[in-house]
């Protein structure tokens, strides 16, 4: 393809865009609330996920020592739990450390006087949550070890949660996209539409398909970025005033970093792209047959 046949088309798309401005504002309007629209439940959705991968993440195995183990057992143990597939950390506690953390969480007076009860452990954390039961009871079998707790019951009801999260979370995704797809498709379409004559005049005098083509090709382009660009300034906007705004009220809820969210940005600028290109080549093909 020639350099000037492509500045042609890009003239072409530009004239265009400008000769019906009330149509491509309307299109770029449409673009950018159904993208708007999808926006806000993908935001939903990767946020849930987010959640639910922390909630996981903080799953741990803690393995309690007998009283009687000396420091040779100790390391056999320690060897033992990191051999098994699927620990990804094991950290030691002493009887010693644990006593101080408990300290700090009931307070000395309530422990002053008292000899320390508590006995060595081991904290073990697996490289996925859905390990956990699998590696605790390969645990409770090492000798040496009187008791591993990891929440037993509690977990399995938690990973059933955050699967049901991320089901819905998709499900509610998928929807809207369908539904931005149809919006943007058939606003596209209308515009494509009302210039039909111009269309069937282009073949008339001999034009290929293609070269008719590709000037609303590059619009549909244009007006699918321009659409998504708006659509993401204002969920940039929207999500940082939520993140603070949870972060101060809520803090006990992590929301996916903001930094990330930049990633799923430039997502949406191309979806709000391809659709422009996708809904213009799809509503154009009907009039290209005279």
């Amino acid at each position: 393809m020639k350099l000037r046949t492509i500045r042609y088309f890009f003239k072409e798309a530009f004239v265009n865009l400008f000769r019906n401005g009330w149509m491509s504002l309307a299109s770029i309007g449409a673009v950018a609330s159904a993208l708007i629209i999808f926006g806000s439940f993908l935001i939903i959705s990767i946020n849930f996920d987010y959640i639910a991968k922390n909630v996981e993440s903080q799953v741990e195995i803690t393995a309690y020592l007998e009283d009687s183990v000396n420091q040779l057992v100790l390391n056999q143990v320690e060897y033992k739990i990191k051999s098994i597939d699927g620990v990804k950390e094991v950290v030691f506690v002493s009887k010693e450390q644990a006593l101080e953390e408990f300290k700090k969480q009931v307070g000395e007076e309530l422990l002053e006087g008292i000899e320390n009860p508590l006995p060595h452990s081991f904290r073990i954390k697996v490289e996925t949550p859905q390990e956990v039961a699998a590696v605790a009871e390969k645990i409770q079998q090492i000798p040496g070890v009187e008791e591993v707790k990891y929440g037993k019951g509690v977990v399995e009801k938690l990973f059933k949660i955050t699967h049901w999260v991320r089901l819905v979370g998709f499900a509610i995704m998928v929807i809207f996209a369908i539904i931005s797809i149809f919006i943007i498709s058939n606003t596209i379409r209308i515009t494509v539409f009302a210039r039909r004559r111009e269309i069937n005049i282009m073949k008339y005098i001999g034009a290929t398909d293609w070269f008719v083509r590709w000037p609303f090709l590059i619009e549909g382009m244009l007006l699918g970025f321009t659409g998504s660009l708006i659509a993401i300034v204002l969920l940039t906007v929207g999500y940082n005033y939520l993140y603070e705004m949870v972060k101060l009220n809520i803090p006990i809820i992590s929301l996916l970093p903001i930094e990330e969210f930049y990633d799923y940005s430039l997502g949406l600028l191309t979806i709000g792209t391809f659709l422009g290109a996708f809904g213009s080549g799809f509503s154009i093909k009907k009039f290209l047959r005279v």
